[in-house]
């Protein structure tokens, strides 16, 4: 969800995510102290998504988890992203290529886990898992100047 509403042209507010996240209603919670562990998510989160070196990383389970595992978290991942960026009511804003990605990843939401463990579903998992992280990164990037404009850094606590 953190990822879809970083995503959004509509711009990225710290009280709504906690809003929805916690499910306490507008004006209760706003900000995050220091140290908080959802603060580090979303300053690690905003690290690697906006890294000029690709840095963002799905978070997901390890490798070493069985191929069953990462699948049903990787939809888990899609679904909360679609969330997120449906939340902001943004996707009317993004460019056919966006709404083409956005597509994609519901589709990719829908996963069904119990297919069959083999190096063939091994290796299109990893390629399903880098679209998805390299989307993000662009869907972000077609969005920066809106965020920007929004969302200030500094007004983390």
């Amino acid at each position: 969800m953190l990822c879809g509403l970083l995503c959004s042209p509509e711009g990225f507010e710290t009280g709504t995510w906690l809003q929805h996240l916690t499910g306490y209603s507008e004006g209760s919670v706003t900000e995050l102290p220091t140290g908080d562990p959802l603060n580090e998510l979303l300053r690690n989160t905003l690290k690697g998504i906006d890294s000029q070196e690709f840095g963002f990383e799905l978070l997901l389970p390890d490798d070493d988890e069985p191929l069953m595992v990462r699948t049903d978290a990787l939809g888990g991942w899609c679904r909360g992203f679609l969330s997120g960026f449906g939340i902001s009511r943004g996707a009317a804003a993004t460019s056919a290529e966006s709404q083409e990605f956005l597509g994609d990843i519901y589709q990719i939401s829908r996963v069904d886990p119990n297919d069959n463990e083999d190096e063939v579903s091994e290796s299109a998992f990893q390629e399903i898992v880098e679209y998805a992280r390299m989307g993000a990164i662009l869907l972000r990037e077609e969005n920066r100047q809106v965020t920007a404009d929004v969302f200030d850094p500094a007004r983390l606590h």
